[in-house]
């Protein structure tokens, strides 16, 4: 797994974003009870190392390829995070799934976030498994320029 130091500028621009939309930091709620009034740097860490929920960005291009990936989407997934970040987003999703995925970003680019998201996903090793509870936002950087798109799933057996 890459060293949160490396990632933690893409995890405090993905933070921003979740926090504008949902108005609450990530892993609030979730995370052990220190962490919830810790600086953020080590409330990101536990969300990029030991958080039970995925947490996955895809950029903008025409066909989105992933930009982060914390360890349980690595673990849940099955790829490596260095596989991860040369995937294209769509194929997290099945083929008969594919339809419901374009409906849910379409409804992000739209409205700027979707909660209550649920679908199947794959593994890298051809399994199924169904995410539930997830929250599709929208990225910005700091000039609030679009850059991407957040979700914050969580897994279930299929």
């Amino acid at each position: 797994m890459r060293e949160p130091r490396l990632v933690l500028p893409v995890l405090k621009m993905i933070d921003a974003s979740y926090q504008r939309q949902r108005g609450k930091p990530l892993g609030s709620g979730f995370c052990p009870p220190p962490l919830e009034k810790a600086p953020q740097e080590a409330r990101l860490e536990w969300v990029h190392d030991q958080a039970p929920f995925m947490l996955l960005a895809q950029d903008v291009s025409a066909d989105p390829v992933f930009i982060y990936t914390n360890a349980s989407a690595s673990h849940h997934f099955g790829y490596t995070p260095e596989e991860f970040l040369s995937l294209p987003s769509r194929l997290s999703a099945t083929a008969e799934g594919q339809e419901d995925r374009n409906a849910a970003v379409n409804e992000v680019l739209t409205k700027g976030a979707r909660i209550g998201y649920g679908g199947v996903r794959i593994t890298k090793a051809g399994k199924l498994f169904r995410l539930r509870d997830g929250e599709l936002f929208l990225l910005h950087d700091k000039d609030d320029a679009r850059i991407g798109m957040g979700a914050l799933v969580w897994p279930t057996p299929y």
